[in-house]
């Protein structure tokens, strides 16, 4: 076990070390790769949450454990992005993108009180268009990784009902990068950086009600956390002659939210056969509105803000899923889900090239040792996205319109080893 320890330390080590995260799986830069038992079941875990991975589903499922248990993970993403607009065809690169996470959790008396801990990256961007291609005065490179760290405490006051709460500790690190369009015909085009980092506090909790052996409802709440970013804006490559300096720098700063989600699932067991859940979520994406990015100094081409016009929509997305156990240690898992996109037509742009998405999922748990005490969960998924054929305004300003069609599909792999003390 201690060898199996030490791997798991190395892989989620290298993991993190790796992330590049890319919001290809649910609604905005949402990734809730939280774990592959519950990824297996298309995310439909809110009313069973049993788990070490209750902390991100569900935290009043944490008394429901019967020992100290710990998960580690990493889900591998695999995304395609391809544009198609006014005779030209391009291919958004992207690598592998690595999401760990980790989990530990423990009762503390009996199966009245249990706390854990939980690191993950739930949220993220991540991708490159070519440095000459279509997209160049909007967005070339572009990614943000969001992680969270969660301690949680729950308590069971009733045989039926757990109550859970806990706090979001958020870290951002965001970069963007551009070209500018030449100022004077015959000028070189310019270079624009844009990099900032920030962190936040929220809050989230959880209900859990076991009507009776077979039936169960959760509830899940997560907060809105407020990001202040910082960082700086860099403008370089700019023809002297005309703008009287080829660099200039800017302190730059704005507060983008994390949204509120809240959500709902009921699940029905079959003794200690099968079980079933379906979940539903809320995301209120419509805080993410305008973005005002202050510069000091102001900054000669762009004065002392940028305004970035977003006007998300608030989304809802459905998870259905299940596990079937053939003995103690194998078990089969399968799901659905579906996400709308929050991104309006009107301000869609190539760094979150969404369209509303179907995703379907499976998986296995193999475990061994004594009373299978240690245990790999394994998942597969691919997402499929609606067309979308977009035609705004964004970039015309500049030159390089965004308009045409973006085919996306993803796929996900993701695998978790667990230990019961």
């Amino acid at each position: 076990m201690k060898q199996l320890a030490f791997v798991c330390a190395i892989f989620l080590l290298f993991s993190f070390r790796s992330t590049c995260v890319t919001a290809q799986i649910a609604s905005g830069f949402h990734n809730p790769v939280f774990g592959a038992r519950a990824l297996a079941q298309g995310n439909a875990f809110v009313a069973r949450a049993d788990d070490a991975s209750a902390i991100a589903f569900n935290p009043a499922g944490l008394t429901q454990l019967e020992r100290p248990q710990i998960s580690l993970g990493s889900c591998f993403v695999l995304p395609s992005v391809e544009y198609h607009g006014d005779g030209i065809s391009e291919n958004m690169d992207t690598d592998v993108n690595i999401i760990p996470n980790l989990f530990f959790a423990s009762p503390i008396l009996g199966n009245k009180l249990a706390a854990g801990l939980g690191i993950t990256i739930p949220y993220g961007l991540q991708g490159e268009w070519d440095d000459d291609g279509f997209s160049r005065y909007v967005i070339t490179d572009f990614d943000l990784t969001i992680i969270n760290i969660n301690p949680t405490i729950t308590f069971k006051p009733f045989s039926f009902l757990s109550i859970g709460a806990g706090l979001d500790y958020y870290y951002a690190d965001s970069n963007q990068e551009s070209r500018i369009p030449p100022l004077v015909a015959g000028t070189p085009e310019g270079f624009r950086d844009l990099e900032m980092n920030g962190d936040a506090f929220g809050y989230n909790a959880g209900i859990l009600c076991n009507i009776n052996p077979q039936h169960s409802i959760g509830i899940s709440f997560r907060s809105k956390a407020d990001i202040d970013f910082d960082g700086e804006l860099e403008l370089s490559g700019l023809p002297a002659a005309v703008t009287g300096f080829e660099r200039f720098d800017s302190d730059a700063s704005t507060t983008a939210a994390i949204p509120e989600m809240l959500s709902l699932g009921y699940a029905y067991r079959q003794g200690n056969l099968w079980s079933i859940e379906a979940d539903v979520q809320w995301t209120n994406w419509s805080r993410f509105d305008v973005l005002g990015i202050d510069l000091d100094p102001p900054n000669p081409l762009l004065g002392t803000e940028i305004e970035d016009v977003r006007k998300w929509r608030d989304t809802w997305g459905f998870a259905l899923g299940g596990e079937y156990k053939f003995s103690e240690a194998l078990k089969a898992r399968g799901g659905y889900a579906f996400h709308e996109s929050p991104v309006p037509s009107e301000t869609f742009e190539p760094s979150v090239p969404q369209s509303s998405r179907h995703a379907l999922f499976t998986g296995l748990g193999y475990g061994w040792g004594k009373n299978v005490n240690k245990w790999v969960d394994l998942a597969y998924g691919v997402v499929f996205y609606e067309n979308r054929k977009i035609d705004n305004t964004v970039g015309d300003a500049l030159g390089g319109p965004i308009d045409g069609r973006y085919d996306l599909i993803t796929h996900l792999i993701a695998i978790n080893f667990n230990y019961r003390f």
